[in-house]
């Protein structure tokens, strides 16, 4: 998986653009990615809520730190204000726009390498993407890092006879999975083995997860080299200390079938030897 630019992406992003939200119709099932810090004047804003609508496409940043909410489209290069009264947050954390969210024009907004800048009331505010988790990391720090990572964790149903097998595992067992942050299969897919994680609380199965920087970095890291890892997510199974399979590809559908597959092979009954 290679890193886009934030400012590549916003561009990827007008591609398959629909009606824009000045034309009267609600845009709905704005989602928390993570994916962006604001700051204003230079100072950082965490508290602030930035949302991005694939769809549509548009960015939704919601924040006291600005005198409203601001919606960018990537599609015109604009920046709108919201209308607060027109936010509609939702049960499972999405957001949606009620028709005709926008109150006036703040201009356009400039892209400079990964950054996203506009300058709305005299005040400097740019949008950067989050610098990447990097090194040896535990579930919390996933979840904590990005939103969606929680959200489709939670949304994942395990295979309830695999979950079965692995609860019953004798030996001590080790998953350290190799990802990017800045990876779209890894955001996707990653989450899956975390609710596996929470599945297998009390157990003798041990997640761990190591973060690599971006590439080129990513494929130059001494990790990466000392495992032979083409590509990420990669789950490397231990038992006894040593290497016993590989959670690769399109196994990570389901990580816990594979999972339950490779601790039934004969190299991981014998403990790794």
């Amino acid at each position: 998986m290679t890193h886009k630019s934030f400012a590549l992406a916003l561009a990827l992003l007008a591609l398959p653009a629909l009606s824009h939200a000045q034309g009267g119709s609600a845009l709905v099932g704005f989602q928390n990615h993570g994916d962006y810090l604001l700051s204003v004047d230079g100072k950082p804003v965490p508290a602030a809520e930035i949302y991005k609508n694939e769809r549509a496409p548009a960015i939704l940043v919601l924040t006291t730190a600005l005198p409203t909410h601001v919606l960018l489209t990537p599609r015109a290069g604009t920046v709108e204000k919201v209308n607060v009264m027109k936010v509609a947050r939702q049960p499972d954390g999405s957001v949606n726009l009620l028709a005709s969210p926008t109150i006036g024009l703040i201009g356009k907004f400039q892209t400079q390498g990964e950054n996203v800048s506009f300058t709305y009331d005299n005040r400097k505010v740019v949008l950067t993407a989050k610098p990447p988790l990097v090194g040896l990391q535990k579930a919390a720090a996933l979840k904590g890092y990005s939103p969606e990572y929680v959200r489709i964790a939670n949304a994942y149903k395990p295979n309830p006879l695999a979950l079965a097998d692995l609860k019953k595992e004798a030996q001590p067992v080790t998953v350290r999975v190799l990802f990017g942050s800045w990876c779209p299969h890894c955001r996707t897919h990653l989450p899956y083995l975390l609710r596996v994680e929470d599945e297998l609380k009390g157990s003798k199965i041990k997640f761990e997860y190591f973060g690599l920087p971006r590439p080129p970095q990513a494929w130059e890291h001494p990790e990466v080299k000392r495992l032979g890892v083409n590509g990420v997510p990669t789950g490397i199974v231990y038992v006894g200390g040593k290497e016993v399979g590989r959670i690769l590809g399109e196994a990570w559908s389901t990580p816990e079938v594979i999972l339950n597959k490779i601790l039934h092979t004969d190299q991981a009954k014998k403990g790794g030897r």
